[in-house]
Protein backbone atom coordinates (compact mmCIF):
# COMPACT_ATOMS: atom_id res chain seq x y z
CA UNK A 1 0.00 0.00 0.00
CA UNK A 2 1.11 3.43 -1.28
CA UNK A 3 1.77 5.96 1.92
CA UNK A 4 1.92 9.56 1.62
CA UNK A 5 3.51 12.61 3.50
CA UNK A 6 2.05 16.01 3.57
CA UNK A 7 3.65 19.86 3.19
CA UNK A 8 1.93 23.28 3.69
CA UNK A 9 3.68 26.02 2.21
CA UNK A 10 2.28 29.36 3.11
CA UNK A 11 3.39 32.09 0.36
CA UNK A 12 2.87 35.79 0.95
CA UNK A 13 1.79 37.62 -1.81
CA UNK A 14 3.16 40.64 -3.38
CA UNK A 15 1.91 43.82 -4.21
CA UNK A 16 -0.35 47.30 -3.17
CA UNK A 17 -3.76 46.49 -5.09
CA UNK A 18 -3.80 43.20 -6.80
CA UNK A 19 -1.71 40.41 -5.00
CA UNK A 20 0.60 38.40 -7.52
CA UNK A 21 2.93 35.52 -7.33
CA UNK A 22 6.27 36.36 -8.16
CA UNK A 23 9.33 34.26 -9.83
CA UNK A 24 10.79 33.69 -5.89
CA UNK A 25 7.63 31.74 -5.77
CA UNK A 26 7.74 30.12 -8.99
CA UNK A 27 11.45 28.85 -8.12
CA UNK A 28 10.18 27.69 -4.68
CA UNK A 29 7.41 25.13 -6.21
CA UNK A 30 9.90 24.37 -8.81
CA UNK A 31 12.53 23.70 -6.03
CA UNK A 32 9.55 21.36 -4.19
CA UNK A 33 9.02 19.71 -7.55
CA UNK A 34 12.41 18.91 -8.09
CA UNK A 35 12.41 17.58 -4.86
CA UNK A 36 9.28 15.19 -5.65
CA UNK A 37 6.80 17.04 -4.01
CA UNK A 38 3.53 17.55 -6.05
CA UNK A 39 1.06 20.36 -5.34
CA UNK A 40 -2.36 19.01 -4.49
CA UNK A 41 -4.12 22.31 -3.22
CA UNK A 42 -3.61 25.80 -3.28
CA UNK A 43 -6.31 28.12 -2.18
CA UNK A 44 -5.97 31.84 -0.24
CA UNK A 45 -6.41 33.05 3.08
CA UNK A 46 -9.32 35.48 4.30
CA UNK A 47 -6.89 38.68 3.87
CA UNK A 48 -6.00 37.39 0.22
CA UNK A 49 -2.47 38.44 1.17
CA UNK A 50 -1.31 34.33 1.08
CA UNK A 51 -1.75 31.68 -0.71
CA UNK A 52 -1.64 28.36 0.89
CA UNK A 53 -0.43 25.47 -1.02
CA UNK A 54 -0.56 21.98 -0.13
CA UNK A 55 1.95 19.39 -1.52
CA UNK A 56 2.14 15.33 -0.94
CA UNK A 57 4.76 12.71 -2.07
CA UNK A 58 5.08 9.29 -1.82
CA UNK A 59 6.91 8.17 1.73
CA UNK A 60 10.02 6.20 1.27
CA UNK A 61 10.22 3.65 3.35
Amino acid sequence: MKKFEYKVENLRLHGMTSMVLTKDHEKKMNELGEQGWEMVGISTSASGRNVISVFKREKEE
